[in-house]
């Protein structure tokens, strides 16, 4: 029987084995599918016990582009067969494309004897590495003839494996695509961010600037985890501190992005549970993180940051759900945004902790995809409320400066707009005047017909003086029954012959549905300039307010000579 299984186990090393790479027909691509691989699990192995291992152990096979074993893993052996069939030595760069493995050592054996070794990884300087680059990398020239690649990986975080094997000149060239998407992909990122922390700074509304800095954390965060960040400042410091900084900025665009969404869709107000739990999850998981930090607990760390990443997927849609059920605005759109973003954060986590979802290039980079589109989306939901933020802000202008009753100019609506267009006509020295206008007998129709006729009367006499008015004219209710109208490059004589206009639109206002006919007239006071001066001065700052209180006067007077007549001051 004992020799059955030996039997038995020698046979199952010999039929596992792993497609060997032809070169130079295999140009570019992952070795995934070609690599045979085993657990290192009994302690430190040697590379001739690694050997041995692989003659006679079982061995798994790649089944996908990448090798992915999860979180906290053994090292792993892994061994790659490159037959060169040209007769000419072929240069490849072969590079493990998660930037945070630990420790790397390669082997290349030529003929049963090693030919070079090649060690690197994250806990080694940045001037020690193989290539001066943010992957563990390196380039060789194959001779004719089968040379065995025996890699041993060692890890505290990921154990995800993308090992590419690439021509040197297509390596550069996917170098240079690479480039130019995250170049693209940080563009966007940027730009929104700044965008958004300028208006926080001029609006000082907290979802602009939450939302800054949930891009520019996600930015940072990509930075970091695909080595960009490590090749600029953090090269030197030492084994472990870019896994520590990944972990940790990686919280950082989730507990900002959480904000965001609170704010944005005031979740305080419909959904306090979910608002104290979201709380709570973006306060205690760092804390607990802090605490692994101080402990030295990079496994005990990084699983809470992996599970803050969940929670930010799940409470990001479920604060869309509760918006969409309180009939907030923009919820549909905030859950589609989330539900994208959440889909491609999901299978990046789960690509890059090693479960269920393959590691490639395409699930990598999901993240990035999902996050550019829900930044777009959320963007356009920010604009569209900064629109209608800003139509709000109108409105509220124009009622802070209209009548209800009359939808006239209130005074400091009149004083608005004549403010805004005295200073030209001051320059130019224009004509200016004014008219006063009072309705006569007001009291007595308030008194005898009711307050709500008396509304309708002073409706009716402003519709009448807006009819009446030109382009440019500025009218206004100044109060009570009292009206006034400004007449720009208007002579005293024009504005006598337009209150005359006021005067008789008034008289023929006609009321229906009362037992008396209500005859309606108006006493008007006009002030104006002649040859662009009044009062023998030249049109200046002042002349406007003089203006009005000769016009006051003269409706005095107008009132005194019997209504229903226009009178000016000379």
């Amino acid at each position: 029987m004992i020799l059955f299984y030996s039997v038995m186990s020698l046979f199952m090393s010999f039929t596992l084995h792993a497609d060997t790479i032809e070169i130079p027909s295999f140009s570019k691509g992952s070795v995934g599918k070609h690599t045979a691989y085993f657990r290192e699990r009994d302690g430190k192995l040697s590379l001739t016990e690694a050997r041995q291992q692989f003659q006679t152990t079982e061995l798994s096979l790649g089944s996908s582009n990448s090798i992915s074993l999860g979180i906290g893993v053994d090292p792993v052996w892994m061994s790659v067969k490159v037959n060169n069939v040209a007769n000419t030595s072929q240069d490849y760069r072969l590079s493990v494309e998660t930037p945070w493995i630990d420790y790397i050592d390669t082997w290349l054996i030529k003929d049963g004897q090693v030919i070079k070794h090649i060690a690197g990884g994250d806990a080694f300087s940045f001037d020690t590495r193989p290539m001066q680059y943010r992957f563990y990398a390196f380039e060789h020239a194959y001779l004719p003839g089968v040379t065995d690649i025996i890699m041993r990986v060692e890890t505290k975080g990921p154990m995800a494996l993308p090992v590419q094997f690439n021509s040197v000149e297509n390596a550069i060239n996917r170098d240079i695509v690479s480039g130019y998407q995250y170049g693209a992909l940080y563009g966007i990122m940027v730009a929104l961010a700044l965008y958004n922390l300028v208006l926080f700074v001029f609006i000082r509304q907290r979802e602009y600037g939450l939302y800054g800095l949930y891009l520019l954390g996600f930015v940072l965060n990509s930075l970091s985890y695909t080595g960009q960040l490590h090749t600029i400042i953090t090269y030197d410091f030492g084994p472990y501190f870019q896994d520590w900084l990944d972990i940790f900025l990686m919280i950082t665009y989730s507990v900002a992005g959480l904000h965001f969404a609170r704010s944005l869709l005031h979740t305080k107000e419909y959904a306090p549970r979910l608002d104290k739990f979201v709380l709570r999850t973006t306060l205690y998981i760092p804390l607990g993180m802090l605490i692994g930090f101080v402990f030295n607990q990079l496994f005990f760390s990084m699983v809470l940051a992996f599970i803050l990443n969940t929670c930010f997927v799940m409470l990001f849609i479920a604060m869309g759900v509760k918006a969409l059920q309180a009939q907030k605005p923009f919820a549909v759109l905030f859950i589609l945004s989330s539900v994208t973003a959440a889909v491609c954060i999901t299978i990046s986590t789960l690509a890059v902790a090693g479960v269920l979802v393959p590691y490639n290039d395409y699930t990598f980079k999901a993240i990035e995809v999902g996050m550019a589109f829900e930044a777009i989306l959320l963007a356009s939901i920010l604009a569209r409320q900064f629109r209608i933020a800003q139509i709000d802000k109108l409105i509220a202008e124009k009622y802070a400066r209209t009548d209800p009753l009359t939808e006239l100019n209130n005074r400091r609506g009149f004083k608005v707009l004549t403010e805004l267009t005295w200073p030209n006509i001051v320059d130019t020295q224009r004509n200016i005047s004014v008219a006063l206008i009072d309705i006569d007998f007001f009291k007595k129709v308030n008194d005898e017909y009711g307050h709500s006729k008396g509304d309708e009367v002073l409706k009716k006499v402003a519709k009448a003086i807006a009819e009446t008015s030109r382009e440019g004219d500025i009218s206004a209710r100044w109060g009570g029954e009292e009206f006034i109208v400004f007449l720009p490059d208007t002579t005293r004589d024009g504005a006598i012959m337009h209150a005359e206009r006021i005067r008789e639109a008034i008289e023929a206002i006609s009321f229906t549905g009362i037992d008396c006919e209500l005859m309606l007239t108006a006493s008007i006071g006009v002030a104006g300039s002649v040859a662009a001066r009044f009062e023998d001065e030249s049109i200046n700052h002042d002349t406007l307010e003089v203006m009005i209180k000769n016009a006051d006067r003269a409706l005095y007077i107008a009132k005194q000579d019997g209504k229903n007549q226009v009178r000016v001051v000379s």
